[in-house]
């Protein structure tokens, strides 16, 4: 099956809530546990086009992805996963913004998860 030649390796670390600090709720932080996964990375979005400059990225060009899909065989362990998860892909630590949907076939079962830099919960 396709989905077990996956040639990525990515981290799905647990998230934690803890206080925010105003009083008013909880906040998602990285957990030091994590499970890795066999994934393929598809680019989605990008932060933008052609030689526009972007502070975010040092490279000069077309920008970094900003956006990518996950896909990934599906595993009942998945089923902690969900938006603000912090997922570790290609060096960089991205944040689920969406539920993550599960699909399924006669012969196989996945997950896509839509995943995002964003930078504010490393």
């Amino acid at each position: 099956m396709i989905l077990d030649k996956a040639n990525e390796i990515v981290k799905i670390f647990d998230t934690e809530w803890v206080p925010d600090g105003y009083g008013g709720g909880l906040s998602p932080v990285k957990s030091e546990n994590f499970t890795e996964y066999k994934a393929f990375l598809l680019p989605t979005g990008f932060a933008g086009a052609g030689w526009a400059v972007n502070i975010r990225y040092s490279g000069q060009g077309w920008a970094d992805t900003a956006r990518l899909t996950v896909i990934m065989k599906w595993k009942p362990s998945l089923l902690s996963m969900g938006q603000w998860t912090q997922v570790e892909a290609q060096g960089q630590i991205w944040t689920v913004v969406q539920a993550p949907r599960r699909w399924k076939s006669q012969r196989v079962e996945y997950v896509t998860v839509l995943v995002e830099l964003k930078g504010d919960l490393e």
